[in-house]
């Protein structure tokens, strides 16, 4: 989520409820504050449920507000190798009635012997559309309705050590509706520009030697994946391939600093390509800083680093840089990548399973006669 720099309600409240014992003879806050600002960690592994208040402030979104919350747990509390699952849930609402539902299950098994992801999404959310390509113009914001629901269902088995395979299925689908007289993406035809439906199928490939999956600082995740879509649903809908890499390398370079290297690539194989399903450059995660979707195009690649301190066991501090671009429409070279960097804080506010909740400032490109890229991320978990 990018939040402008007016958006400073993020500390608002870190919690409203959570699994602490109430009795007599205790002190409600005083437990409370214990629970979220002590540097003791819960060695009994018990789940936990945690609810957050979002606030924010942006001339695109005006006021949103909503909230957000994370369930944790183990499905074997007496095995320390068995990895933390959580159930996440993030419901939102803007002044400019703008609304964002969002659902996500990611399970692991006793032993880590499987892995379950479940992913649910709905958005109804007006976005500004510049076009296709690593060089599109300013003078060409279109501003379109988005509504979108997605579902995704996938699956994992360990057949090695730390090495998964496994099977992914999805539908998608999209509602576009011009909201600008005369916008690019009616005048200039794009390909699927009142939306469409898919459904896809998949195998991929996983290998996981991270020693946390939620704060990690050491060990290796790889993960490539090859999906299919039928063409079930004809007209301008999209029938072909598409794939995606994902990279991350976690060096410990002291008891206290991590140094994380991620890359990551998306591609998008077929004639005829809806503009939607173009991979975008920029997000919360990779490219921080740049509009998600300012740049889009039927490949996408991205690399960045993260310098990761962690001063005390509650707060720590990180500092970020990387590069990315997009290609098809236009060519790649060493001069079309687009550079990013920043800054950012972590809070944990569960010591025992290491999740957090940060804060980043992304910068990026600065365009000729332009300003700046730049943007505030505020969610829950790690960026990669």
């Amino acid at each position: 989520m990018i939040i402008t720099r007016n958006a400073v309600l993020f500390i608002a409240a870190f919690c409203l409820y959570s699994n602490i014992s109430f009795s007599q003879d205790s002190s409600w806050l005083k437990k409370l504050m214990h629970h979220y600002l002590s540097n003791e960690k819960d060695s009994v592994r018990k789940n936990n449920f945690f609810l957050f208040p979002i606030g924010a402030y942006s001339p695109e979104m005006g006021l949103e507000y909503g909230v957000t919350g994370i369930f944790s747990f183990y499905t074997d509390k007496f095995d320390r190798q068995t990895r933390v699952s959580t159930l996440n849930f993030l419901v939102t609402h803007t002044t400019k009635n703008q609304t964002g539902v969002k659902a996500i299950a990611d399970i692991w098994s006793k032993q880590n012997k499987y892995h379950y992801y479940t992913e649910f999404r709905y958005r109804n959310y007006p976005y500004d559309f510049y076009g296709i390509g690593n060089n599109t113009s300013s003078e060409n914001k279109d501003e379109v309705d988005e509504k979108r629901a997605k579902l995704i269902l996938a699956a994992d088995k360990k057949v090695a050590k730390n090495f998964y395979v496994g099977l992914r299925a999805g539908y998608e689908d999209y509602t576009y509706r011009d909201l600008t007289v005369g916008g690019i993406l009616t005048t200039d035809n794009y390909y699927g520009a009142s939306g469409g439906k898919q459904i896809y199928f998949g195998a991929g490939q996983m290998f996981d030697s991270r020693n946390n999956v939620t704060y990690t600082t050491k060990g290796l995740y790889e993960y490539l994946s090859f999906n299919y879509t039928p063409d079930l649903f004809g007209g301008q809908n999209f029938h072909g391939t598409f794939s995606n890499f994902d990279a991350r390398y976690f060096i410990p370079v002291s008891r206290r600093v991590t140094l994380g290297l991620n890359s990551i690539y998306q591609g998008v194989y077929s004639e005829n390509i809806p503009f939607y399903l173009y991979p975008q450059l920029g997000s919360s995660t990779i490219m921080r800083g740049y509009y998600q979707g300012r740049f889009r195009d039927k490949n996408l690649a991205a690399a960045q680093t993260e310098l990761r301190y962690r001063f005390v066991p509650r707060f720590a501090v990180v500092a970020f840089g990387g590069y990315g671009s997009v290609w098809g429409q236009d060519n790649i070279s060493f001069h079309s990548l687009k550079p990013n960097y920043g800054a950012g804080i972590r809070y944990f506010f569960d010591l025992a399973k290491d999740l957090t909740l940060r804060l980043d400032y992304g910068l990026g490109q600065k365009l000729p006669n332009g300003k700046r890229f730049s943007g505030y991320y505020f969610s829950m978990s790690e960026a990669f």
